[in-house]
């Protein structure tokens, strides 16, 4: 066999069976079978879909969905061959499903928060300037739960003031709490000035590569129970945070966070500008933009919300009702 002929069949091999060694679906089917309806769209690869409210983007070798505007990055590229378009099926179990056909049954509540002021004390995060992360924090924190706690929710804090608190410790906090959801707040850094906007973390599903890296999970954490409520929680948060603040859109994330490990409810990270970008720094240093990045979280809190409620609203209203028992009489003696 030639180098050529070679190259030709490995080339159709990789087009006839994406994702070699994991197992793909096709999405449009799946969206379809889910009750999505496809819309046109003229850049080439590019497929979009329109599904309860949502509109769902995906795009050949791209490592992410976007669902209406806001990218969730996904474990592995979407891949189009033959015409069509396939995603991991793990991808869709914990990237789009729980955003847009999200499970009815099993829904937490998300009454009780735990917001975490992220560094503190002898750790003072990133620094630039005269900035001091643990400073910024804290104070974005202290607004969210004044914020949250207007809005009917309980609220309390990992730290209230300076001080160290370590990561266990942080969860910890959360758990014993009974928290039914769990919020750090922090702020980003990057070696490009150029970097900026906003991104919001969720834990790495078993079986995935945290972002930007290349071996696979393959432990659960206790955190991995929730993954399906993560991940909506993330993307509400990612979605109403970078529209609030008109922020660039950095996604949904996945990383191993030792402060989202050992979490007995759903929890997020979220990175609310960077501190490395001239223009960010100089809106973060004003209370303005803090107060903005709060409203903005809250707004994705109070949507996730939402939607556990109308979950919770509709499961009720598909159940059939139980058929009273017919009281046989006691024959008379």
């Amino acid at each position: 066999m030639s180098r050529f002929a070679a190259i030709v069949i490995a080339a159709l091999f990789a087009l006839a069976a994406p994702f070699a060694g994991a197992q793909a679906i096709n999405l449009d089917s799946t969206l379809r079978a889910a009750g999505a309806t496809a819309n046109a769209s003229s850049v080439p690869d590019l497929r979009r879909w329109k599904i309860r409210g949502f509109t769902i983007e995906a795009q050949d070798r791209k490592p992410y969905v976007t669902v209406n505007g806001t990218r969730v990055y996904t474990g592995s590229a979407i891949s189009c061959a033959n015409g069509k378009i396939f995603i991991q099926k793990r991808d869709w179990e914990k990237h789009v499903a729980p955003i847009v056909a999200p499970a009815k049954t099993g829904v937490p509540a998300a009454r009780k928060i735990v917001i975490d002021a992220g560094h503190g004390g002898s750790d003072p995060g990133k620094i630039q300037g005269k900035m001091r992360e643990k400073a910024y924090t804290l104070d974005v924190a202290k607004r969210l739960q004044r914020i949250l706690k207007a809005r009917g929710f309980t609220v309390e804090m990992t730290r209230s003031r300076d001080e160290a608190v370590d990561l266990a410790a942080r969860a910890e906090k959360a758990n014993a709490a009974g928290a039914h959801l769990f919020v750090s707040v922090h702020f980003n850094a990057a070696s490009a000035a150029s970097a900026r906007g906003v991104e919001t973390w969720m834990l790495t599903p078993v079986g995935e590569a945290s972002f930007a890296q290349k071996n696979a999970k393959t432990a659960a954490d206790a955190g991995n129970r929730f993954d399906a409520w993560n991940l909506l929680l993330a993307y509400r948060v990612q979605s109403a945070l970078s529209g609030k603040i008109d922020a660039e859109d950095r996604g949904v994330k996945c990383a191993n966070f030792a402060v989202l490990r050992t979490l007995k409810c759903p929890g997020i990270l979220v990175e609310c500008g960077f501190f490395t970008n001239a223009s960010e720094a100089a809106l973060i240093a004003t209370t303005n933009r803090r107060e903005q990045i709060a409203q903005g979280i809250a707004e994705g809190v109070v949507a996730y919300a939402g939607a556990l409620d109308a979950l919770r609203a509709s499961d009720a209203g598909t159940r059939k009702p139980r058929a009273a028992k017919r009281r046989i009489p006691s024959p008379r003696r």
